[in-house]
């Protein structure tokens, strides 16, 4: 295995007996987390995963882990693999937070080495740090600062974190006054380059850090690139090295089936919420927008199919150019228009069946999901190398939900009003949350009171 990222922080300076490595910023730390460990354990090392704030439930991401156990405990685990993941349990069993010092402590004798998320960023691929954050442990040899290559490019306000502490640091660095930004334009419309995410860096983390941890080493990993002329730009702009890491592989051969079940009779609803218009459009409209969008910017798109007992739905759908399946069974409960979907989308592919196949599940009463959510979220996930996918908000899963071909026999298998989250559940390890950044796209309409109850908290807002 290829040391990149061991090579990197060893090229910092002095590389002790036992590591303690920091990952701070956004943009993959989980990801560059385990690459560090499997890095560490290619190295002979015994190594502890962990965190000072919270990062995804390791039971999420197939990894040996020991969660609320002593220190005794945790290495133990050390027998099922070099790599443990240790902390404490979060709320609802989604995250993992983290050890208690004094467990940490303990625990740290019996490893070689400790990679430790550090920050959080809530899903941005670029962070400013308020001054409470980084949480880094007094152990740390060493801070990796993250920024992520699809940030830049984009306004600020987009993809950074805390912007009111870039907005508080660019106006302190450029020596600007309030009227001057009103002058010239708010700043959280700035582009972020590579250099201004450098300044920002540095004034956000670097310095700090260095004054707080005067004997860590420290770099910057713009992640997910190979852009040697971005990463020369940041570091022009910091005192810390900088390197560069190019995009994980992306599955190139997977085939996405989108659908959608519309086929509900809307009974607590009172009438069809379906056909219910909502700011002038049904409801049902709406992921076909996605799906309509979804086809014009994705290559990987082999079907898309909506399933549904209404012949307004369907005649929409055939519209659109989708292939309509009318479930006439849906009185047997959602399985049926699962399976029916499933059964329609093999029909409607065309191509040899070397491929990979994925079935990604809609619902119509969620009008608030938006297109480039469901395009990053399928991009995460054929990166994962998952094989099961949802959409999430902190402890709350959501559609859509998408499945590898090989679970089609246990999804053909469902009966009655039970759906693919029953098979999600079965298989932990193997499900890749991504988070939906706004917890109202996951939100559904059961009844005309939850609308009437949206459209007050809007007013409110």
């Amino acid at each position: 295995m290829k040391k990149m990222l061991l090579d990197m922080l060893k090229s910092t300076g002095r590389w002790p007996e036992k590591p303690v490595i920091s990952l701070v910023g956004a943009g993959g730390k989980t990801t560059c987390a385990y690459l560090l460990a499997e890095e560490l354990a290619g190295e002979g090392k015994k190594v502890l995963v962990t965190t000072t704030t919270h990062m995804e439930h390791p039971n999420f991401l197939g990894r040996n882990s020991a969660i609320d156990q002593s220190p005794e405990e945790i290495a133990a685990a050390l027998e099922r693999s070099p790599i443990v993941t240790a902390g404490t349990s979060g709320p609802g069993g989604m995250k993992m937070r983290a050890l208690p010092e004094e467990v940490f402590g303990a625990v740290l004798t019996y490893f070689d080495a400790a990679v430790i998320e550090a920050d959080g960023s809530k899903r941005h691929p670029f962070k400013v740090p308020a001054s409470h954050e980084p949480v880094i442990r007094k152990e740390t040899t060493h801070i990796m600062i993250l920024a992520g290559m699809p940030a830049m490019g984009r306004p600020l306000c987009r993809v950074c974190f805390r912007m009111e502490e870039a907005e508080k640091l660019l106006l302190e660095t450029e020596n600007r006054g309030p009227a001057e930004d009103s002058r010239d334009g708010s700043l959280a419309e700035r582009i972020l380059t590579p250099g201004l995410a450098g300044r920002l860096l540095e004034a956000g983390y670097v310095q700090p850090l260095k004054r707080q941890f005067p004997d860590a080493a420290q770099m910057i990993l713009l992640n997910q690139t190979e852009d040697a002329a971005a990463v020369e730009e940041l570091q022009k702009n910091t005192s810390v090295p900088v390197f560069g890491r190019p995009s994980d592989p992306v599955r190139a051969n997977g085939r996405i089936h989108l659908i959608l079940l519309a086929a509900g009779f809307s009974r607590r609803f009172g009438e069809n919420k379906l056909l219910f218009e909502l700011d002038g459009r049904p409801m049902y409209q709406y992921p076909m927008e996605i799906f309509r969008t979804l086809k014009a910017v994705r290559r990987d798109i082999a079907s898309v199919c909506v399933v549904s007992q209404y012949a307004r739905i369907l005649e929409t759908a055939g519209e659109y150019g989708f292939c309509p399946a009318e479930n006439r069974e849906s009185a047997e409960g959602i399985s049926s228009s699962l399976k029916l979907g499933i059964k329609k989308s093999r029909e409607a592919d065309k191509t040899d069946g070397t491929e990979e196949h994925f079935y990604c599940f809609f619902v119509a009463d969620q009008p608030h999901l938006r297109a480039d959510t469901v395009n990053r979220f399928l991009d995460g996930f054929l990166r994962s190398g998952k094989k099961i996918g949802c959409l999430a908000s902190g402890d709350t899963t959501g559609n859509p939900v998408i499945f590898h071909e090989s679970y089609v026999p246990e999804l053909m298998g469902l009966k009655g009003d039970t759906g693919g989250k029953k098979v999600l559940k079965r298989h932990p390890e193997e499900v890749f949350l991504c988070d939906v950044g706004e917890e109202l796209q996951l939100h559904d309409y059961d009844s005309r009171q939850s609308l009437e109850d949206r459209r007050i908290k809007g007013n409110a807002e």
